[in-house]
């Protein structure tokens, strides 16, 4: 399968995940809980499954161009793909009810769900998922998604930036699709519906890993025969 297809399939695979939770919802709440808001639901499973996958990904092909990479741009790129595998550890708990052990001292006294997670700690007073994990998280995310693909086909400087630090820039397609799911999800009348735009978000993101805009996985010459101008390429950065 080329690598746009797989895109392709990713974005097929969002858009079937945000029809069925419309689907779900107006059956009836429960029929909503069940699929998409519960612990362990399937959708939230899926998650973890595809932000682990897209980590993983992203860790090995980063790894695949030791040697053509800059040391610095091979370390960020591990580190991007570190940051999924975590995200989806949290995604489960780290399996803790999966798995049944205990939650530590520590998260149980400063864990606002009293479970394995970082993201649900209270520090100082302050929830994390509702400051650092909520609206600062999700302004980092859509400017990524939505803003850096038009800067990146502007400004010869921006394409520089994201060719040194070894950003997977999102195409236009992905740019729209997820502004439009962003436009789309307030719609869905369940309180647990950011579950729903987790998923997709990850699946998103795994289209974005494998077909990026700036043909990262290419080598300069071939990324230039996709008639793409990617700047500095992350190959001559040694």
């Amino acid at each position: 399968m080329s690598q746009s297809s797989f895109d392709r399939l990713c974005l097929l695979a969002g858009g079937l995940v945000l029809a069925a939770a419309f689907v779900a919802a107006a059956i009836s709440h429960d029929a909503f809980s069940t699929f998409f808001g519960r612990e362990d639901s399937p959708v939230e499973n899926l998650t973890a499954l595809v932000l682990f996958s897209a980590g993983a990904m992203l860790i090995v092909r980063t790894l695949a161009k030791r040697g053509e990479w800059a040391v610095h741009a091979v370390a960020l790129g591990v580190l991007y793909g570190a940051v999924y595998i975590w995200a989806g550890g949290e995604e489960i708990s780290w399996g803790q009810r999966l798995l049944g052990f205990e939650t530590p001292e520590f998260f149980a006294e400063n864990n606002d769900q009293g479970e394995f997670t970082i993201h649900n700690l209270v520090v100082g007073g302050v929830k994390l998922d509702e400051s650092l994990f909520g609206p600062i998280l999700s302004i980092v995310i859509l400017t990524y998604l939505v803003v850096l693909p038009l800067m990146w086909r502007r400004f010869a400087w921006v394409k520089r930036l994201a060719s040194t630090l070894s950003v997977p820039v999102p195409g236009r397609h992905h740019a729209l699709y997820a502004l439009a799911v962003t436009l789309i999800i307030p719609l869905l009348g369940e309180s647990r519906r950011w579950e729903v735009y987790e998923c997709i978000f990850a699946l998103l993101s795994m289209g974005i890993f494998v077909n990026p805009a700036n043909h990262l996985w290419y080598s300069p010459d071939a990324a230039r025969a996709k008639g793409e101008d990617t700047g500095q390429a992350v190959g001559a950065l040694l």
